[in-house]
């Protein structure tokens, strides 16, 4: 999977605090959308928000969360990237997270989307790889080291 693809270097933002699991979101909706011209970023909030009431996508002993849906129109996978700043984090059902990954998959392609959730976890579960992730300086620098462990992995 072309990483560049998945995850521009324009859907990367720092922020320094987010109010709610509720606003981080919202905010990663709005990018999400933009990628996807005949989905209004309120669908893919609402589906994000209800994949969040299945369940946390927050991972366990980390402080990362990875909301996804499926959306229709949807023709490849695309991801959005939103991190804290200065060890700021917001509460993902009980854990407080730092590093919110969101993706929206194509409906029809459950294998695609297993794929892309299993190498972002295997990626931040190395805690070498996750905490220069969350001391990255800049959006650029948080979408270059991230890239280039996703391409390190991919190699293994």
């Amino acid at each position: 999977m072309d990483f560049d693809a998945l995850l521009a270097q324009d859907h990367v933002a720092i922020v320094d605090e987010l109010p709610s699991r509720k606003t981080a979101l919202r905010q990663l909706a709005e990018s999400l959308a933009q990628r996807l011209p005949d989905q209004s970023y309120r669908e893919i909030f609402f589906k994000l928000q209800e994949r969040e009431q299945e369940g946390s996508t927050s991972l366990d002993e980390i402080p990362v969360a990875i909301p996804h849906c499926r959306v229709e129109g949807c023709e490849v996978p695309i991801a959005a990237l939103l991190r804290t700043r200065n060890g700021s984090t917001v509460d993902f059902g009980g854990t407080n997270v730092q590093l919110i990954f969101a993706m929206c998959f194509p409906q029809n392609r459950p294998e695609e989307a297993l794929e892309v959730l299993r190498m972002f976890v295997t990626v931040v579960g190395n805690n070498a790889c996750l905490q220069k992730l969350l001391l990255a300086e800049s959006p650029q620098a948080l979408h270059e080291l991230l890239r280039i462990a996703w391409q390190a992995e991919t190699l293994v």
